[in-house]
């Protein structure tokens, strides 16, 4: 494989710290925003439910992908202050109602399904996939770091014969790994472990020292085999995977938990064969990185703002890729849910992300005084530029964002805080491939947004 600089369309640090501040957002979402201070001049600021822009008129395949859905049934929403965690059965309902609507000729789950693997976890999301096969939409899973142990891999494979495996044009034998074709594209599922190694019980298969995930050199002997069969049927292909590939994380033995073992094997394959995209998951932030031709699209946490997936429309010129919002009001209406919560999601979900900035503003002004209305500034600023990265728009809008009256101040507030360096990080390496890009099915550069 020749050598290039790897082009992350985010930066790195933003993406580590990413995974870190998902989880306490969450924790932000359950009442409107607070407010910053009221003997502020300032007006207090308000949460604005963006519209994203419709999708692309379908003219081919339309995939949908999403990822780490962490389903949980024993975590339940409890009362104000709920995490959107706690409804995770409902989102996944949303989820598939919302793939339903856009016209989606499959979906592909990217892994970390649940949050745990217990049977009974795993069982919860099977029947509600069986609804949406039932419903007309296929369903193609993998496995994540999340998914196995307690299961072993001989019972993954079992639990989710019917959402890949038992359709499978072939399966690795060493791992979970296996392929489906259909209208003129095969899609191979990658198996990326991870998980603990006790959990792999298949005949044959390798099991390294650590839980780091892996490729086995069976399983990329099975995949160079499938990838030559493609080439001799004509086939396109696609490859995903829970972990990610192209990220200098990826790639550093260091990384406990992200180093994927012969991952560099695995994208010299993907390489050699001109396949074009992988998907991906596990960060939970959207992103998008590039090396000679190779793109990688990792799709975000369901259970974070703005609940996220991937459109993907395939045509005989390339592959466009949209992000997608779940309209979980729509889902929560026709269903006659009755929690205001579900149905008012997307306002709960702002109103979350708004609150989570003024609190950190609270937080780091302790260490850090500013005045009153500077805190409102600060935290605005910060809100708008977290809202802009998660929804694509953030290169577009970032001279303007620099320009707001909150840039100085937060920056003042945020020294010594990794927040600082976090935002900076984000508003410099602002891609407007984050909104959506085209690919063409042959690599031929640089990816166009």
């Amino acid at each position: 494989m020749k050598t290039s600089q790897r082009r992350p369309h985010i930066c790195l640090i933003s993406l580590l710290l990413l995974t870190l501040v998902c989880l306490p957002l969450l924790a932000a979402c359950g009442s409107a925003a607070a407010g910053a201070s009221s003997s502020a001049s300032s007006p207090e600021p308000e949460a604005v439910v963006p519209s994203l822009p419709p999708l692309p008129e379908k003219s081919g395949l339309r995939i949908a992908v999403a990822s780490d859905l962490h389903l949980n049934p024993n975590n339940r929403p409890s009362g104000e202050g709920d995490a959107a965690s706690a409804y995770s059965l409902e989102l996944a309902d949303a989820l598939l109602r919302d793939v339903e609507r856009q016209g989606a000729n499959f979906l592909l789950l990217t892994g970390d399904l649940c949050n745990g693997g217990k049977q009974h976890r795993h069982e919860a999301l099977i029947r509600k996939l069986r609804d949406a096969e039932a419903s007309g939409l296929p369903v193609y899973v993998l496995p994540g770091n999340h998914d196995l142990a307690p299961i072993l891999q001989t019972d993954f494979a079992e639990l989710y014969s019917y959402f890949g495996y038992t359709e499978a044009f072939s399966r690795d034998p060493v791992s979970l790994s296996y392929c489906v074709v259909r209208d003129g594209l095969m899609i191979l599922m990658m198996d990326t472990a991870g998980y603990s190694t006790g959990a792999i019980n298949l005949s044959g298969a390798e099991a390294p020292d650590s839980s780091n995930p892996f490729l086995s050199s069976g399983t990329l002997r099975w995949t160079e085999r499938m990838l030559e069969t493609a080439r001799e049927k004509d086939l396109r292909v696609l490859a995903a995977g829970h972990y990610n590939l192209l990220p200098e994380i990826a790639r550093d033995p260091e990384n406990i938990g992200y180093y994927l073992v012969n991952g560099d094997r695995f994208s010299e394959l993907l390489h050699r064969y001109g396949v074009t995209l992988y998907l991906s998951g596990h960060a939970h932030t959207r992103a998008v990185y590039q090396e000679d031709g190779l793109t990688e699209l990792t799709t975000e946490y369901l259970l974070a703002y703005p609940a996220g997936y991937s459109i993907l429309d395939l045509t005989d010129s390339g592959i466009q890729y949209s992000p997608r919002r779940v309209d979980v009001d729509f889902w929560a209406k026709e269903s006659g849910q009755t929690d205001p919560v579900l149905l008012n999601f997307s306002q709960w979900q702002q109103d979350g992300l708004l609150s989570y900035a003024e609190e950190n503003i609270r937080y780091m002004s302790e260490r850090n005084p500013i005045s009153a209305e500077e805190k409102v500034q600060a935290a605005v600023f910060f809100y708008r530029t977290m809202n802009a990265f998660w929804l694509g728009t953030l290169s577009r809008e970032s001279a303007e964002i620099r320009s707001m009256p909150g840039y100085e101040p937060f920056f003042r507030c945020a020294e010594g805080y990794a927040y600082g360096w976090w935002l900076k990080s984000l508003i410099d390496s602002a891609s407007p491939k984050l909104a959506g890009f085209q690919i063409p099915w042959a690599a031929q550069g640089d990816i166009a947004p």
